[in-house]
């Protein structure tokens, strides 16, 4: 879906009798900025005091500018095919509609204002004016009442806002199958995707996603859905009609998000047997709210287990540093068949027992920190991605700018899209972790 962000600053006056004196437009697609517009407007009448003060905008500022009918050819081009996206639509799309009445020409587009959109996902706050998003979320305007400061701002809380609202995305059809496309319908929608990370969704005419995927390399991976030939990808190839792609930047978000996705909707071109990235679990034997009596590794299959790994090579050097630290006996903690596998995959260590059992949190303290943000790849190079934890918990995910963003725990969690928190969830952090993928940040 193609969104076109826009605000404008006007002249000032009675209701019906305001003229545009700058507007900003900004196309937003995929996540990226795809085109803009930024320019002042000759209203070709004054502009009231109270608006120049407000904006530092004056009337010998607008007098060499063009004037709207000089850029209404530029507005409906890139606006087309576009929702038109304001904070406070009903003023922006009103004196839009305005200018081109004049020019005797109608024009409508689909909206959306951010205001409402804003209520929905953060009820809590007392108001939704731009100087209370930027606070709330740590926002930066650069240009406070300026139509490209403002309207970069909107753009900003835009992103937010679609992705904290996670479920539409499966309920979004957005890219039309054209007939004249032989096998790969979307070959050209990917073109650019070359080493993108994030989830991929196909869909059937029906709307319906009938595959469901993340990769490191979202062109490659969504190519090669139609190269294949067997079975299963003809029948794919037969039914897919739509391609939804979510840019995220970051492995790990993207492993927890397709993997809860999948739980969720079972796609029927994903294969059941298929997988997942951890495969290996830790099962704690104790009585609830007790101390652990010793543990048993297993592939995951049937049961959830308590802990989630790659495999025996990450599993097992793990317990021997916890076994170590907390100084737990390896002869009892271990069953026997485990202490095979253990002795097998870990150093001969050596080192003096001093505890019988361990706490559950004090196991967890091993595979997150209590409290804190983990800091990865974003989706450009000028952001990162912050993960929230707490209480040993993996909260949610969102990203902030290096240059202009503080990480402000506080903020990143109001902006915040929230993850399940499960064991597995954590296994990933974990695992991202300790290849140094993610970071802790100070």
């Amino acid at each position: 879906m193609r969104f076109a962000v826009i605000d404008i600053e006007c002249t000032g006056g009675t209701f019906g009798s305001e003229r545009i004196i700058d507007v900003a437009i900004f196309v937003l697609e995929n996540g990226e900025v795809v085109d803009q517009l930024v320019s002042l407007v000759n209203p070709e009448k004054g502009i009231d005091p109270y608006v120049t003060k407000l904006t530092g905008i004056t009337n010998k500022m607008v007098r060499t500018a063009p004037k709207f009918y000089e850029l209404a050819k530029r507005v409906v081009k890139i606006t087309e095919d576009c929702t038109f996206v304001a904070h406070n639509i009903s003023f922006d799309y009103r004196v839009f509609q305005q200018e081109f009445e004049s020019m005797g020409f109608d024009y409508h587009r689909a909206t959306l204002d951010t205001i409402p959109y804003c209520e929905r996902i953060f009820p809590d706050w007392e108001n939704y004016g731009l100087k209370t998003v930027s606070k709330e979320l740590g926002l930066v305007n650069s240009a406070r009442h300026r139509a490209e400061g403002d309207a970069r701002l909107t753009l900003e809380l835009l992103k937010i806002l679609l992705e904290k609202d996670r479920d539409a995305y499966l309920s979004k059809v957005h890219v039309s199958k054209e007939a004249s496309v032989r096998r790969n319908p979307f070959k050209l929608q990917v073109k650019n995707m070359q080493n993108k990370v994030g989830i991929y969704y196909i869909y059937n005419e029906e709307g319906e996603a009938i595959y469901v995927g993340s990769s490191k390399d979202l062109q490659n991976s969504i190519n090669r859905h139609f190269v294949a030939d067997n079975k299963i990808a003809l029948a794919l190839q037969r039914e897919a009609a739509t391609l939804e792609v979510e840019e995220l930047g970051n492995e790990a978000v993207a492993e927890v998000l397709v993997r809860s996705t999948l739980d969720k909707h079972r796609p029927v071109y994903n294969v059941t047997k298929k997988k997942h990235f951890l495969n290996f679990g830790i099962f704690l034997d104790a009585k609830k709210g007790a101390e652990i009596d010793h543990v048993r590794i297993f592939p995951v299959r049937y049961k959830t287990p308590d802990f989630y790994f790659e495999g025996p090579k990450t599993i097992y050097p793990w317990l021997q540093k916890m076994m170590m630290s907390e100084g737990l006996d390896p002869d009892t903690f271990l069953l026997d068949r485990d202490r095979e596998h253990y002795n097998k995959h870990t150093k001969n260590l050596q080192w003096k027992a001093k505890n019988k059992r361990v706490g559950i949190s004090t196991i967890r303290s091993y595979m997150l920190p209590q409290e804190g943000v983990l800091v990865g790849p974003g989706r450009k190079s000028t952001e990162q991605c912050a993960i929230i934890v707490e209480n040993f918990r993996v909260l949610g995910y969102t990203y902030f700018y290096l240059a202009t963003d503080s990480a402000n725990v506080a903020q990143l969690k109001k902006r915040m899209v929230h993850l399940e928190s499960d064991a597995y969830t954590v296994g990933i952090m974990y695992h991202f972790l300790q290849k140094g993928y993610l970071k802790v940040l100070d």
